[in-house]
């Protein structure tokens, strides 16, 4: 583990495009229960509606979405508050986009799905706010300055990643075990902390990405989220 004072980026399993379809599928199934647990769509829900109630409807996209789950539950909070918000998401992986969209059919939750690289594609254009979970910590610097930047196209960018620290990598080995058997969670589980970044390192890659005036607070557990709204 080392002292986890620096951080140690490495290419997770998840992230292997020749990964078992099977070992894929139960990997994101492990990850929207882990979403589950950390209350991540409630994290970003306030602020998202809090954005709605200027009144008009707000367009969302849920970039890299994984399984969806995020998107799904922002969705169905939106229409169950009466809040006029469309919600999209996009993931590189056709795989990921699948079960998403089969997720979100069982749940009548009306989400657009599609695939799309957003670093290596025509970034998706027209969205009012961008939100990202557990991304950040899976790119090098310069790709997360990147992803920034994009994301500060829009009215509002809400970013959540795991925050580097030793109780945070604690708390992913031991607590993985628990709610997933998936052996690609476990394995990417300390990988990720490790390759997480803290607090004021997400405040000096907004820094270079240009974008001022961004907030960033813990939420529980052992993750921090970047809001940041255009003046």
């Amino acid at each position: 583990m080392g002292a986890l004072t620096s951080r140690r980026f490495a290419v997770e399993r998840m992230d292997d495009p020749s990964l078992d379809p099977s070992l894929h599928e139960d990997a994101l199934k492990g990850l929207e229960r882990i979403n589950a647990v950390s209350a991540t769509a409630r994290a970003l829900w306030r602020p998202l509606a809090r954005l709605a109630s200027g009144g008009g409807r707000l367009r969302v996209l849920d970039l890299a979405c994984g399984a969806g789950d995020v998107a799904i539950a922002l969705r169905r909070r939106a229409r169950r508050s009466g809040i006029p918000m469309e919600v999209a998401a996009c993931d590189k992986s056709p795989r990921a986009v699948a079960h998403a969209r089969e997720r979100a059919g069982k749940l009548g939750a009306d989400v657009e799905l599609f695939s799309c690289d957003v670093l290596g594609d025509g970034f998706p254009r027209g969205f009012d706010v961008y939100v990202c979970t557990l991304f950040l910590h899976h790119l090098r610097e310069d790709e997360a300055v990147e992803l920034l930047r994009r994301m500060a196209s829009g009215r509002a960018l809400l970013l959540s990643d795991l925050v580097r620290s030793r109780p945070g990598y604690w708390a992913a080995r031991v607590g993985t075990r628990f709610l997933t058997r998936s052996p690609v969670v476990h394995a990417d589980a300390a990988a990720s902390v490790e390759g997480a970044f803290t607090p004021a390192e997400l405040g000096a890659l907004a820094d270079a990405a240009g974008i001022t005036g961004a907030r960033i607070r813990s939420h529980w557990p052992f993750r921090m989220l970047l809001e940041w709204e255009r003046a």
